[in-house]
């Protein structure tokens, strides 16, 4: 399976994550415990869709809103 590297930027913690062809960056949000719809998802300057089939090796994750 080919794996992804999620940055999170709030936390400075890396986590990778292995995903099957065809799953989108919310998919592996989910997993990860957060909702998408409370993140940014960046490959270095790039801002990428929820709803994208994950393409990319690294990619940041920005919280955008509080959880508590």
């Amino acid at each position: 399976m080919p794996v992804v590297r999620f940055y999170f930027s709030r936390s400075r913690t890396t986590q990778e994550i292995d995903y099957a062809e065809g799953e989108t960056y919310a998919d592996l949000i989910l997993r990860c415990g957060l909702i998408p719809d409370t993140v940014l998802i960046f490959a270095g300057d790039r801002s990428l869709p929820e709803d994208a089939p994950v393409c990319e090796g690294e990619v940041t994750i920005e919280e955008t809103a509080s959880r508590g």
